[in-house]
């Protein structure tokens, strides 16, 4: 087998190494499937085919489209079929090209790209969830074929008002929405609106996160409360900011003055109880004295 694999490596051919690599490794393949070797062999050709087309022709990118050999690369899978997480993140993508041919993908990353149109995603039925943060889509037009999707995330876009969203209607299990993110400062021009959030959740009844914040069910109190918080200071802010700059006293000068004589005040009233209780004291100490003098004389 070894000897097979070092002959493979030492063939020339008439273009680039990696072309022949690429070329030699497909022809193995062909004529091995022919003799009918054992599952190893078959399974290392196919490894090292995978290998070629990473550092050969066939990975190089067209124009930003996403070719075949980009997916088996970024994936690690030979057959693009049985991909089911891909991460395309950064890779200056403008054309999803051959994506849709990825039927068993579940999870897609496709954030800090420059694209614009989504129509080739259908065809990803079993496709649950998505980023499409930092790229330049207008309009989601295109997502309504995922009829898996359950998160979506459209940070980062140029989605300018919710009418635009209303093809995301038709995602039935759609919870978990993101148009907006404060952490990576995304954000898209219809998150300027104060009424943005109301809009889109008045349009999707059916989301239970919204820019990652729940809306429905366990935890969606403290959300809540902590909004109402939010917006309680913000109000604050706004009223302080209309006010004049001179800090003003928390309290009036004539505060701390008191406002009845001195008799009528708290502390007269204790003066008061207090002389009453030495009175009471000097009366039960004569009293007892009298009785102590009064038993003296009986006892004569």
């Amino acid at each position: 087998m070894h000897v097979r694999i070092q002959n493979f490596f030492r063939q020339g051919g008439g273009g680039s190494q990696e072309e022949n690599c690429v070329c030699r490794l497909k022809g193995h393949i062909s004529v091995w499937s022919l003799e009918g070797p054992n599952s190893f062999e078959y399974d290392l050709i196919n490894y090292l085919f995978t290998i070629a087309t990473t550092c050969g022709v066939e990975n190089r990118m067209e124009d930003g489209k996403i070719t075949k050999a980009l997916l088996k690369t970024r994936s690690g899978e030979f057959d693009i079929e049985s991909i089911h997480t891909l991460n395309l993140r950064d890779c200056g993508l403008s054309d999803l090209g051959c994506i849709s041919e990825c039927t068993q993908l579940e999870r897609l990353n496709l954030s800090r790209n420059d694209l614009t149109k989504l129509n080739k995603l259908a065809g990803l039925g079993n496709l649950s969830s998505l980023n499409l943060s930092g790229n330049r889509i207008t309009n989601p037009e295109g997502l309504q074929a995922l009829e898996s999707l359950q998160s979506v995330n459209l940070a980062g876009n140029l989605i300018g008002s919710v009418n635009s969203l209303r093809c995301l209607t038709a995602l039935d299990k759609l919870e978990d929405l993101r148009l907006h993110d404060p952490v990576r400062d995304l954000s898209n021009p219809l998150c300027h609106s104060n009424t943005y959030r109301k809009d889109v959740l008045d349009m999707l009844p059916n989301l239970k996160v919204l820019d990652g914040e729940r809306i429905l069910g366990l935890g969606s109190d403290v959300f809540s409360m902590c909004r109402e918080i939010e917006e309680s200071l913000e109000r604050r802010q706004d009223v302080n900011s209309q006010q004049s700059s001179n800090p003003s006293p928390w309290v009036s000068n004539d505060y701390f003055e008191p406002t009845t004589k001195f008799e009528e005040s708290r502390l007269g009233d204790a003066k008061e109880q207090l002389e009453a209780l030495l009175s009471s004291c000097k009366m039960a100490v004569k009293k007892s004295e009298d009785v102590f003098v009064k038993l003296k004389k009986s006892t004569k």
